[in-house]
């Protein structure tokens, strides 16, 4: 995984919430970078949209903005857990992540 400054100065942990067979779950959290966390939840929302899963998928939760180069630091050193980039995920992989 790499974090790109470019694609945005912050990191957010974002949790997606879905329905299988009437019984709510959600998925662990995905990074997705932005300059704030308006333009985060468009990402999260654009992604899910382009999968056609809008109706069927939410944002459950979505954390405070991490610091890019802060973040970077806590994955080098162990303390994050390095969950994976949303935008990296293929389809497929998303579908099988979320039981789709």
């Amino acid at each position: 995984m790499l974090l790109d400054p470019q694609e945005g100065l912050y990191v957010f942990e974002v949790a997606l919430g879905f329905n299988i067979d009437g019984a709510k779950q959600y998925t662990t959290p995905y990074l997705v970078q932005a300059d704030d966390p308006e333009e985060a939840e468009e990402k999260v929302l654009e992604y899910i949209d382009d999968l056609d899963f809008d109706q069927e998928i939410w944002i459950e939760e979505m954390s405070e903005p991490f610091d890019i180069e802060e973040y970077a630091q806590h994955l080098e050193d162990g303390d994050a857990q390095p969950f994976p980039l949303l935008g990296e995920l293929t389809e497929e992989e998303f579908r099988d992540m979320v039981g789709y």
